[in-house]
């Protein structure tokens, strides 16, 4: 049903640029509408090929049509909202009687949506490196002034692979990181050549060790099969565990699978490890509350919990997630945030817990970043 009704969207979409161009442009002749409408259903359909071809090929000719169609995807999002302002400014022109070149505003629509397109393009490809200082109570003095870098959706086998994970490995290299965390989704759905490359992944230098917990696309893609390509790796992969790191304690938890559940409070309860008056750092997926409910993978995308109530009162003092690509283009950075309730990217603090939600160091579906940025968080304890 999902995917019918993104097909249906997809198509009102394309429908409507075409409707918007045959009236800015005045298209009267035939011929010519003929061939607008007929670029437009092979972008349509071309589009919905990329999404079928890359899961099956991974090759260079599937990841030019991949990212070709990837981009126009975003200029048609792109398109759909200034075609809406167009209207709404076009309409109030004509209630104040004023005369308007539709052929300019149909011009300008263009030009805006083609170049806001490609900033967004741009900043796919150059993740920046977001600095923050945290402080956290009881923090061992050994790990005072020490960096933490989380990596975090970099759906790695799609459009983005070696080019883009060796630029990320070099950005993280020059970071003097203590330890590496990558929460989830470093590896996207076909990821079928993943295996040629992803060893670069060991040339990440820090001075504790990488690790890693699974998102809903390692499930997407098949989790034990991920892992077991990440098992060769020189990275730790937590599996709903908790390593003691000189008294600074990482609780990671693996995503729960379709149609599993699991209670992430009981099992950091129950584990022998858990010290909670040690600092704990809670490595997780969906920035959600870990809640005392039966947490599902259907029930962490629309209107989650984000009290945080359980992790505060189990003693955790840091929550780093991601998931949302901080809605990633806009307008849909707002509909991130009215589902997570303004918990889809950024540091929130509150009576001493704190929680970092990242935008994510790649990207998945379009291939633009117009709402947000990737980026490479270094975080600094104090």
């Amino acid at each position: 049903m999902f995917f019918q009704i993104l097909l249906a969207i997809l198509l009102t979409s394309h429908f409507v640029v075409y409707d918007f161009f045959i009236r800015a442009f005045a298209i009267q002749n035939k011929k010519a509408r003929l061939k607008l409408r007929l670029t437009l259903e092979l972008l349509f359909l071309g589009f919905i090929a990329s999404f079928v071809l890359l899961r099956r090929e991974e090759n260079l000719l599937a990841k030019i049509f991949s990212l070709g169609f990837g981009v126009w995807f975003g200029i048609l999002l792109n398109l759909i909202w200034m075609i809406l302002v167009a209207w709404i400014v076009i309409g109030m022109v004509r209630i104040f009687r004023k005369k308007l070149n539709f052929k300019l505003v149909g011009k300008i629509v263009i030009f805006c949506a083609i170049t806001y397109s490609l900033i967004g393009a741009w900043n796919v490809f150059h993740p920046v490196v977001k600095n923050i200082e945290i402080n956290l109570e009881n923090l061992p003095q050994s790990w005072s002034g020490k960096t933490i870098v989380q990596i975090s959706d970099l759906h790695l086998g799609g459009v983005l692979g070696e080019s883009f994970l060796k630029k990320v490995i070099s950005e993280i290299n020059q970071l003097n990181a203590e330890i590496v965390v990558i929460t989830g989704d470093l590896l996207d759905g076909s990821a079928n050549g993943i295996e040629k490359y992803i060893h670069l992944l060991n040339e990440i230098k820090t001075q504790n060790g990488v690790y890693f917990v699974s998102g809903n696309h390692e499930g997407y893609r098949g989790t034990e099969d991920s892992l077991r390509i990440l098992r060769k790796l020189d990275i730790r992969i937590l599996e709903d565990e908790i390593v003691d790191l000189a008294g600074l304690q990482l609780i990671g938890i693996r995503y729960p699978e379709n149609g599993e559940n699991k209670n992430i409070r009981k099992i950091v309860e129950n584990n022998s490890n858990f010290d909670s008056e040690k600092v704990n750092i809670l490595l997780l997926h969906s920035p959600t509350s870990i809640g005392e409910n039966k947490i599902e993978h259907q029930n962490l995308y629309w209107k989650p919990n984000v009290d945080f109530r359980d992790a505060r009162d189990l003693g955790i003092d840091l929550q780093l997630s991601n998931h949302t690509h901080g809605g990633q283009i806009f307008p849909f950075t707002l509909l991130a945030k009215w589902i997570y309730d303004g918990y889809e990217y950024g540091l929130h603090q509150e009576n001493g817990f704190t929680v970092y939600i990242s935008s994510g160091t790649g990207v998945w579906g379009p291939t633009l970043r117009t709402g947000s940025k990737s980026e490479i968080v270094a975080i600094k304890l104090k």
